[in-house]
């Protein structure tokens, strides 16, 4: 989930930023960590490589000139489980702990081991970094920042969690892009994630749609009043 203005309010007065911690430097520039965790900065930075790899590979790129900040935190606002703060190539997770007490017994995704779930919303928060880059004719495309998301988010689980997933969909249901709107996303975020995926899964070919979503060949979003 980006970092819009309310969030970010809420955030600040209660992320439990690490105190007196200085960045690692990952491997790969592109990425820093911020963590009292030392053992657990090496393994988010190897996270960080792993997701961007597979965000490249369905045409949603970190670049090569970015510097992005995983910070991990002790409390997060309720319900929410990572934050990127657009425009500040900063995002907020849970320590692994932590997102793991968070996490809704009656979510789509909750078969999903805790490191599998971890690194799949390093996937999600990256995504929308990469997101940022992407020029938006509105005063915010929030759709589709979180149909990307999302999408890459389960596109990065393993195979077997993936099926277990789309086991409780109905796949048959035709999915316009008018179901995928700012009301479903905040009132049932888990119902526009099992939608966001079964629409794009009745697309010919879900990396070029996704491509599509980033170059602003498809618009999911429009001019709200």
């Amino acid at each position: 989930m980006p970092g819009w203005l309310g969030w970010i309010v809420i955030a600040t007065l209660l992320a439990g930023t690490p105190a007196g911690a200085e960045p690692l430097e990952c491997p790969d520039p592109r990425f820093e960590v911020l963590s009292d965790d030392d053992a657990l900065a090496q393994k988010v930075c190897a996270f960080a490589r792993e997701s961007a790899e597979k965000l490249a590979a369905c045409n949603v790129p970190i670049s090569e000139t970015r510097r992005v900040r995983i910070e991990l935190v002790t409390e997060m606002p309720e319900e929410c489980l990572g934050l990127y703060y657009c425009g500040e190539d900063k995002i907020e997770i849970p320590m692994p702990e932590v997102m793991q007490s968070m996490r809704l017994s009656d979510s789509s995704l909750s078969h999903v081991s805790p490191e599998a779930f971890f690194r799949s919303i390093i996937v999600h928060e990256l995504a929308h970094a990469a997101f940022d880059e992407v020029p938006c004719p509105f005063g915010s495309c929030i759709t589709a920042s979180e149909y990307v998301a999302y999408n890459m988010q389960v596109m990065s689980l393993p195979e077997a969690d993936i099926t277990i997933f789309e086991t409780g969909l109905d796949k048959s249901k035709k999915i316009s892009r008018d179901f995928l709107n700012p009301v479903i996303l905040f009132m049932a975020p888990d119902t526009f994630m099992t939608w966001a995926w079964i629409h794009l899964n009745q697309r010919p070919d879900a990396c070029a749609y996704i491509d599509d979503v980033m170059e602003g060949r498809v618009r999911l979003d429009y001019e709200r009043p």
